[in-house]
């Protein structure tokens, strides 16, 4: 017998509605996990950045997708040219290595869409550890119920639900 997994045609979700996981990956960064598609290896999140957030040195395995809605931030290796504002689209192949700085003066906003999973390196170029789908998912799930916040569903690999 062949075992089935309702999976939904289509999802709808009100942002407005999912909690932020706070000072996730680095201080200053918060997010709201849309996605975490492990079988798919890749992971869609709001992300919220304090003014002047930094966050680790990271290599992407996968390419990355981003869209700035409020503030602005840049890449430490690229200077002003890299500067995303609202409305800038990004795109980052695999393979990319960079530092996000966001805006010193205002919160900044956007969303990611991120296949495969980023490397992260200490100030000396030391690996220190990494975060894809199942990670982010992982940590994510126990920010917000330190923070006392409900765990929401959410899309992981076909199936609705963190398996609760």
């Amino acid at each position: 017998m062949t075992a089935t997994i309702d999976i939904p045609l289509a999802l709808t979700m009100q942002t407005k509605d999912l909690p932020w996981a706070k000072d996730v990956l680095a201080p200053g960064l918060s997010i709201q996990l849309l996605v975490a598609d492990i079988e798919g290896g890749f992971l869609v999140a709001n992300t919220r950045f304090a003014p002047g957030t930094q966050l680790p040195t990271h290599l992407h395995t996968g390419a990355v997708h981003g869209f700035t809605t409020k503030g602005s931030w840049y890449y430490r290796e690229y200077g002003e040219q890299s500067l995303n504002t609202p409305g800038s689209y990004i795109y980052e192949p695999a393979g990319s290595t960079h530092t996000l700085i966001s805006s010193t003066t205002e919160e900044t906003e956007a969303l990611f869409i991120i296949h495969g999973a980023f490397l992260n390196y200490d100030t000396d170029g030391n690996f220190v550890g990494h975060f894809d789908a199942a990670v982010t998912r992982s940590v994510y799930a126990a920010t917000l119920e330190a923070q006392g916040d409900t765990v929401p569903d959410v899309v992981i690999g076909g199936t609705s639900g963190y398996g609760r």
